[in-house]
């Protein structure tokens, strides 16, 4: 209905089907959100025949870590929306067609990003200090620092003396804690530079990953801010140079949001079940090589298809434009000739 049943509709009965859909979207985020995060931390489970059983879904589903990640990702959404609506609206703006409704997407999209950015940032600074507090192997990859050091000071020219291939966890202050405070990261029996080689995290995904989805953050926040200011001051429309820039940016939520999810996925191995179930043994037994690359092939090429017709749809949808106006002409616009020379 959302998609093809538009126009057969009422539009209160189209407006309900959106929201039906935006509901239960952010359901099944957050059961999948909820699952994760268990994986994340694993809590309220006991270990049945080698099996992990819940037996306190209070704690799994009240986790804290539940509740600084499921909104940190239900942002993410909300800011994907907003920039995909902001873009069509600079395009339509951009090619001179719908001026008034690409006036209304531009002020929905970026006011909305320029109030959800921040508060976004928040979130992502509580998901880090849970990645601080119950995961200091991941942290230590994003943050680049492996040893106890007062200044810390490792830096791009000693990354190149260590060997990343050998996971030896070097690199870049990030600048998230101050260069000349001790660096906190503890772990039980010993230094970080103490971890065992096979606990180690991968460093240059999680490393690199964090910063590109923060860089997209701060690129995102200064455009819906400076865009919100010239909608404001109704000057957006002649500063072609942002409706550009604001045009481009529709692929910055999307890459933030994998960027994100590259950071916590990587950063967590070895780990499928972090510090409880390793990677390489969570490997079902009886399943083949062979048909690992076959299911996936399959995976790859159905989701291919999905999304090669959902952009193909999309565009068709942008390409055709709202349907109705927003300002309708008057009555005079729509007289006869002879009935506008006749009231004259």
């Amino acid at each position: 209905m959302l998609l093809f049943g538009r126009q057969k509709v009422a539009p209160w009965f189209y407006l309900f089907s959106t929201a039906m859909v935006a509901l239960g979207t952010m359901l099944s985020a957050f059961w999948i959100m909820i699952n994760n995060c268990w994986m994340q931390v694993p809590v309220g489970y006991v270990v049945e025949n080698g099996l992990f059983v819940p037996n306190d879904w209070t704690k799994i589903i009240f986790n804290s870590v539940v509740w600084s990640r499921f909104p940190h990702m239900l942002l993410a959404a909300y800011l994907t929306g907003a920039f995909c609506v902001a873009a069509t609206g600079a395009w339509y703006l951009l090619r001179g067609t719908f001026a008034a409704e690409s006036g209304v997407m531009l002020r929905m999209g970026l006011y909305l990003a320029a109030v959800l950015v921040p508060v976004q940032i928040l979130f992502g600074h509580l998901v880090g200090d849970y990645v601080h507090d119950y995961q200091p192997a991941k942290f230590a990859a994003i943050e680049g620092r492996w040893h106890d050091e007062q200044p810390a000071s490792e830096g791009l020219d000693r990354m190149a003396g260590r060997s990343i291939r050998d996971q030896q966890i070097c690199g870049l202050d990030s600048g998230a804690r101050e260069p000349d405070r001790k660096f906190e990261l503890r772990f039980q029996g010993g230094r970080p530079d103490q971890l065992p080689a096979q606990d180690r995290p991968p460093v240059l995904i999680p490393f690199f990953t964090f910063r590109i989805m923060v860089g997209c953050g701060f690129v995102m926040l200064a455009l819906a801010w400076i865009g919100s200011y010239l909608c404001r001051e109704d000057r957006i429309a002649r500063s072609r140079l942002l409706l550009w820039c604001i045009f481009l940016s529709f692929p910055l939520p999307f890459i933030a949001i994998l960027t994100g999810w590259f950071t916590a996925e990587v950063g967590r191995q070895p780990w499928t079940v972090y510090g409880v179930l390793r990677t390489a043994d969570s490997l079902t037994p009886f399943l083949t090589p062979g048909a690992a690359a076959a299911s996936l092939v399959v995976y790859c090429a159905i989701y291919s298809f999905i999304f090669a017709f959902g952009i193909f749809y999309i565009y068709r949808l942008l390409r055709a434009g709202p349907h109705g106006r927003l300002i309708l002409p008057t009555a005079a616009a729509n007289a006869e000739p002879a009935d506008v020379g006749a009231r004259q």
